[in-house]
């Protein structure tokens, strides 16, 4: 008895750290927002109860359910860390994208002008409309401390994201470096979409008027693999992978709905598109909780305040001409053919990934998982919004990252060394989506990469600011901006007369 006590007692003296740390980055730029953009008497009010709202996950979410984390481990989390921030670019240590231009400009923005941000955007007023959630912490602390050092404080805001989400992973199983290699590795056969847009296809259409149709319909791009998406979407990225590891953690492995809805919340300001994809965890957790403790305190009140003021935030946002189903940006049937070859070349690991599940026990506990995200890949390429199809490429990151863990459950339990077909073909076409993020690092560190930091960009594109990016028949800095005669503009947000004129 004497010794059931003693470890009963040691259990519950190491407190798991992972969700209220977690929660804590997403609400930190969260309250940023609420006291520092919106009037006080709505801010405050916002800010206390969710503030609150987090306190109380944190003090009720740190059940020791997760195994700790060894001195080698944290070692292991640190470094990759650190080596997955550096070779995204973030900081500008190692080349960057082009999608920095806007990250530098943003931040840029947020150090140097007034709260909330305002610019003349072709001659009306208009506010900053976006998903802030990634560069409030980093634009707090170049208003502090100056604008220089907005590369050093992204890089480390980045860093403590991913560590909190390596640290999770590690976590897992028990061998944490094939977890982590599946992460890093498994992607989607982009290689053959990229094949297929180089070269036209089968002498059907030239590159240029192949890409140009693709374009249109938002199919250009192949779903990103892991590094492609933290080299340019840093900001999507955090939300989708720390986001989906609490919402897994809490749904899946604690079965617990008391507060998810709150943290789910908090993600849109993160990102709202990606957030859309992280209602895959309650989808398949449905059977694993009772569903009566969702309508508790902190999931109604907390998040649905948080939700209510973050609605009309976004509601204000410029209207976007890329927004619909393919077939409305399609002359007849086109857009059926160029998305059959989309699915086809791109998807092929879902088929066979998904008869396995279906026949191995080893994935019966994920199923619902599996399925429900192999069938958000396959429906995403329908709809298009934004000019890339920003809907595609940013909610695709949680369904890929639970295919990508269904993959390491079989690769720990043995499966691929069974030599059945089945094990073969999907091995195989594994190997092959492996392609991209293996060489894409090894390409960026080998180009001669332009130079992307916000005086770079002053000087030789003449862009000051976030409402001065655009090209010659593309207006890009109406992607980031809300009406100035909209409700939020009106009475959700400070009153700032002050804007940075194009």
């Amino acid at each position: 008895m004497r010794m059931n006590t003693a470890q009963n007692q040691s259990v519950e003296s190491r407190r798991d750290l992972f969700l209220p740390l977690a929660a804590g980055y997403f609400t930190l730029p969260v309250l940023i927002f609420l006291f520092g953009w919106l009037r006080p008497a709505i801010g405050i009010p916002a800010g206390m109860i969710v503030a609150g709202g987090s306190l109380w996950f944190a003090l009720r979410a740190s059940q020791p359910t997760r195994p700790a984390l060894t001195q080698k481990n944290l070692l292991l989390v640190l470094t990759l860390a650190f080596a997955w921030t550096l070779l995204a670019g973030i900081g500008g240590l190692l080349p960057q994208s082009n999608d920095q231009i806007k990250h530098n400009l943003l931040l840029h923005d947020l150090a140097t002008a007034s709260w909330p941000v305002h610019y003349t955007h072709d001659g009306q007023e208009t506010y900053l409309c976006y998903a802030l959630g990634y560069y409030l912490v980093p634009g707090l602390g170049g208003k502090i401390l100056g604008a220089d050092a907005l590369p050093a404080l992204t890089f480390i805001w980045t860093f403590a994201g991913l560590g909190l989400f390596f640290w999770w992973a590690v976590a897992l199983t028990k061998s944490p470096g094939k977890t982590l290699a599946t992460i890093f590795l498994f992607s989607m056969t982009g290689v053959f979409w990229t094949l297929f847009k180089n070269h036209g296809g089968p002498g059907i259409f030239s590159p240029d008027t192949l890409n140009e149709k693709l374009l249109k319909l938002g199919l250009l791009f192949d779903y990103n693999d892991p590094y492609n998406r933290f080299h340019y979407q840093p900001q999507h990225a955090l939300t989708g992978w720390l986001g989906a590891a609490v919402l897994f953690e809490r749904l899946w492995t604690q079965k617990n709905p008391r507060g998810a809805a709150f943290i789910w919340s908090l993600n849109f300001l993160w990102s709202p598109l990606t957030s859309l994809s992280l209602l895959l965890v309650p989808l398949a957790a449905w059977r694993r909780v009772r569903w009566q403790n969702y309508f508790e305190p902190v999931n109604i009140i907390c998040g649905g305040v948080l939700l209510a003021v973050l609605h009309t935030y976004f509601q204000g946002h410029l209207p976007l001409p890329d927004n619909g189903f393919i077939w409305d940006f399609s002359s007849g049937g086109e857009w059926a053919l160029f998305y059959i070859a989309f699915v086809a070349l791109i998807l092929l690991p879902l088929p066979p990934l998904c008869l396995v599940a279906r026949r191995e026990a080893i994935l019966a506990e994920w199923r619902d998982l599996i399925f429900l995200s192999a069938g958000a890949l396959f429906l995403l390429p329908l709809y298009k919004l934004g000019f890339a199809s920003d809907l595609r490429l940013e909610a695709s990151a949680p369904p890929l990252l639970f295919l990508a863990l269904a993959i390491n459950r079989l690769w720990q339990a043995g499966y691929f060394s069974k030599l059945n077909p089945l094990s073969l073909v999907l091995t195989g076409i594994l190997l092959i989506g492996a392609t991209l993020p293996t060489a894409r690092p090894l390409i960026q560190l080998t180009r001669n990469a332009p130079d992307y930091s916000y005086e770079n960009i002053v000087q030789s594109l003449g862009w000051h600011n976030l409402s001065d990016l655009r090209d010659p028949g593309f207006d890009a800095a109406a992607q980031y901006q809300g009406r100035g005669d909209s409700p939020a503009a009106r009475w959700l947000l400070r009153q700032n007369p002050a804007s940075i004129a194009p």
